[in-house]
């Protein structure tokens, strides 16, 4: 089955970043499904070009795409939806005019992509919010994947937007800050994918924020459940929904890397040792693990079936509750 890839906002800031997210996609042997995200701030531009209508702030967008799109010979395949933007400067306000803007983002990343990997000789077809949803917008649910046949056929990359579909009037919306990992574990569910890698600029999940912990290390298996778990207290900047299309698809595993890493990997295994994961949480800490619930016994109180939140800081709790399970299974 057709794999999916998902490229994270952080990896896609410049022309050259672009060309190695094309090289990147074009190295695998059978020619995935790739979920593009809106580049670097980009989101956030758009959003505050809604609230304010600024057409020195339209003029910034403009600039930072167009110069992206020349230096990679494919201004023309973002102008038209930059006059699209421009236009909608005069449009009216409503309950879907921010999903609207900010769905300009990943339309734009996935065009210029697309237009790389043609210039490289990559047969690929382009999917612009293929995704049909409710019309919650700004935090819309998936209902179903049109054109799945198309982005499934073997043999040619799909590049589809993440974060943003189509209600069933036709108009954009959103599925939430960090939506495009649910995006591609979505469409990953609906073809039958075996696995969705996740690409980042963190080289996997790790053990506690790094800038926090400097002892913090990527975690080489992660079960589900404890994904799940993570996500829902905000390890990894996970989309709280991002897991929920690979319980419903079963056999499904995801990975978390960066290009050079080997990363994480999340799939439906049991995964010692009990203790993973450290995350700031208010004024403590919350642990992840498959034997978190032994911890409120120390005073901690159940966030879920696998996740604790205790009063200590991510440092401490990494340091006494991780780590010396670490250095016990390594010997």
């Amino acid at each position: 089955m057709k794999p999916v890839v998902k490229i994270g906002g952080s990896l896609l800031r410049s022309a050259s970043d672009f060309k190695r997210a094309a090289s990147f996609v074009a190295s695998y042997r059978e020619p995935p499904v790739v979920v593009v995200s809106a580049i670097k701030g980009v989101t956030d531009m758009l959003l505050e070009l809604e609230r304010t209508r600024s057409y020195l702030l339209y003029e910034e967008v403009l600039h930072r795409h167009l110069s992206v799109a020349r230096a990679l010979g494919v201004e023309e395949a973002v102008a038209p939806l930059l006059r699209e933007l421009e236009a909608a400067l005069k449009a009216p306000r409503g309950p879907w005019s921010a999903d609207y803007f900010a769905s300009f983002g990943e339309r734009l990343s996935a065009r210029i992509l697309h237009g790389v990997l043609a210039a490289m000789g990559v047969e690929a077809g382009l999917f612009e919010a293929p995704v049909v949803t409710d019309s919650n917008f700004g935090n819309a649910e998936p209902l179903r994947l049109e054109r799945r046949d198309e982005i499934a056929e073997p043999g040619v990359v799909a590049v589809v937007t993440g974060f943003i579909g189509r209600d069933r009037e036709g108009r954009f919306t959103t599925v939430g800050r960090g939506g495009s990992d649910y995006t591609a574990t979505y469409v990953g569910k609906e073809i039958g994918a075996r696995k969705v890698t996740l690409v980042t600029d963190s080289p996997g999940v790790m053990t506690a924020d790094p800038r926090e912990v400097e002892e913090a290390y990527v975690l080489p298996l992660l079960s589900l459940q404890e994904a799940v778990e993570a996500a829902k207290v905000g390890a990894k900047n996970f989309h709280p929904r991002t897991f929920i299309p690979v319980l419903e698809a079963g056999g499904m595993a995801v990975e978390v890397r960066s290009y050079e890493s080997r990363g994480t990997l999340i799939a439906n295994v049991y995964a010692p040792p009990p203790f993973k994961i450290a995350v700031r949480c208010g004024q403590g800490s919350c642990v992840v693990g498959l034997g978190a619930q032994e911890l409120t016994k120390l005073g901690g109180v159940a966030v879920g079936r696998y996740s604790v939140r205790l009063g200590i800081p991510p440092r401490q709790a990494h340091e006494h509750l991780i780590l010396p399970y670490v250095k016990y299974i390594r010997g």
